[in-house]
């Protein structure tokens, strides 16, 4: 026979169980995405650098952007540590995984509002 007490911590234990698994499911779902490498995060300052520096971010919706010539563009490769092979090779893993680029947009989001 068993005494009330075990019962109820029988109970519990049964409980506690499966809702352990679905907060840890939970949890796991609600992990970021890919994990950035460092030359993602180059990336992502350079393409940060390059909406501010274009006008891309600019709050007024007439401004037409500046058009940035080959050596501002190396200026700004040269300044984020990223060189053009890298740089197209991250434009092509990009293209074929979508929830990195997703991530490395997040990241380019949270410096623009920093540097605003």
């Amino acid at each position: 026979m068993m005494k009330k007490g075990s019962v109820r911590v029988s109970l519990a234990f049964r409980l506690w169980i499966p809702s352990a698994c679905v907060l840890m499911l939970a949890s796991c779902g609600l992990q970021s995405g890919p994990k950035l490498d460092a030359t993602d995060r180059k990336f992502a300052g350079f393409y940060s650098d390059y909406l501010v520096r274009s006008g891309t971010t600019s709050p007024d919706s007439s401004a037409q952007g500046v058009v940035m010539n080959s050596r501002d563009l190396d200026t700004l490769f040269v300044r984020h540590g990223i060189d053009q092979k890298s740089f197209d090779a991250k434009l092509r893993a990009y293209s074929k995984d979508p929830a990195l680029w997703r991530e490395v947009l997040m990241l380019v989001r949270k410096d623009l509002r920093r540097q605003q």
